[in-house]
């Protein structure tokens, strides 16, 4: 590094690796049998088809990054990539009927996951007044190369969205485009596949509209000292993902359900010739109320996640009154959001109805009725003898 006085450290890593993931049921590869009772008589019949050929998914891992210190680390960074190609997929395949199932566990598909990681640490005062910050950001990009042709769903979907198709990311949310509101009678309006528009529902057309993957993560820390005090401030982000907001079809029902209504169903549509996006209210008609892209919404948001003001007694203090250490300190937690999303908090995932464990890994990014997360204030005092 003689050349370069004000690079402190440098080092550069890459590796490569083949990783199985054996999260198969105890006996999905084996036919199972159970008991029932028919006519009085009593037997068995089968309760699962077997597959001997069920093996491990298999994930080839492809990593490089770099550390980097500056001015005797008072400035640092690291940056990752990686990419991920996972193959034979332990998925519920459709089968056909007359085997008198309608899926069974299988090796089948291909995904892969590739993404960039990057984190600078920064000591921005030294001294009396001491600030430091960590900055980290990342992206993650998937896509499913090879799903067989199929199309994955929960097998129970009542209003979930979510699915898992070729070309695209996981759990997509796929599903009828609102259109807006017609001026002349309040009525919702939904796009069909030519692109126009139509208030038959049935007619619409269903097409990819959204996307829960976040386009970026990451955080901001900011920690101060200064005589015995601390504060340390901690924010986090997600940019880029849409959250399906399910309560929305009985919170935003325009007259169809009897739950407490949102503000926007005031302006919703009255008189001919009002431009509005919130339908006329019918009630029981289902007026905009079917599920569609206007209960989907930009989930981006900042949080102040946490936020902790602390003081050290002075060791003079501490002498007096026969002890080591002693700190008081007051932690904000979920202090606020800034977000433009409507409901409770996008910082939500809930499974609504679907339990299977190969639904659940697609569905993501919907909330229905989910409690926000509480603010909290903690006082507190550590002491040492």
């Amino acid at each position: 590094m003689e050349n370069f006085n004000s690079i402190s450290f440098l080092k550069l890593r890459a590796s490569y690796g083949l990783i199985g993931n054996a999260e198969i049921g105890n006996f999905d590869s084996q036919s199972l049998f159970e008991g029932n009772t028919y006519g009085e008589e009593t037997g068995t019949e089968p309760e699962t088809v077997s597959n001997p050929d069920l093996k491990w998914e298999t994930t080839r891992q492809f990593d490089i990054g770099v550390d980097m210190g500056f001015l005797r680390d008072r400035i640092s960074f690291t940056v990752d990539y990686y990419n991920k190609d996972t193959r034979d997929l332990l998925l519920n395949v459709q089968v056909p009927s007359t085997t008198g199932f309608t899926t069974q566990t299988k090796n089948l598909g291909r995904l892969t996951n590739q993404g960039i990681e990057f984190s600078i640490n920064s000591q921005n005062f030294v001294g009396a007044f001491k600030w430091s910050t960590n900055f980290n950001i990342s992206r993650n990009v998937n896509e499913i190369k090879d799903l067989n042709g199929q199309i994955l769903a929960p097998g129970n979907r009542s209003r979930i969205l979510n699915e898992a198709r070729e070309g695209e990311p996981i759990g997509v949310l796929f599903g009828v485009k609102f259109a807006g509101v017609d001026p002349a009678n309040g009525d919702a309006l939904y796009f069909t596949e030519e692109g126009t528009t139509t208030n038959n529902y049935s007619a619409a057309a269903r097409q990819v509209i959204g996307d829960p993957n976040p386009a970026f993560i990451g955080g901001l820390t900011n920690n101060f000292g200064y005589k015995g005090f601390d504060l340390s401030i901690f924010l986090q982000f997600v940019v880029g993902n849409d959250v399906y907001n399910m309560a929305g079809g009985f919170m935003s029902a325009s007259a169809d359900f009897f739950d407490n209504q949102t503000v926007d169903q005031l302006r919703r549509w009255q008189n001919p010739g009002d431009i509005t996006d919130v339908p006329q209210a019918r009630l029981f008609e289902q007026n905009g109320a079917r599920i569609s892209s206007r209960y989907v919404e930009d989930g981006s948001y900042l949080r102040f996640k946490t936020v902790t003001l602390g003081y050290n007694v002075p060791a003079g203090i501490l002498s007096k009154i026969k002890m080591r250490s002693a700190r008081l300190y007051v932690t904000g937690q979920n202090l606020f959001t800034i977000t433009d999303y409507s409901g409770w908090d996008p910082e939500v995932t809930s499974l609504f109805t679907s339990t299977d464990f190969q639904s659940s890994n697609i569905i993501i990014g919907n909330d229905f009725y989910t409690p926000p997360q509480a603010r909290t204030i903690i006082f507190g005092i550590n002491v040492g003898f």
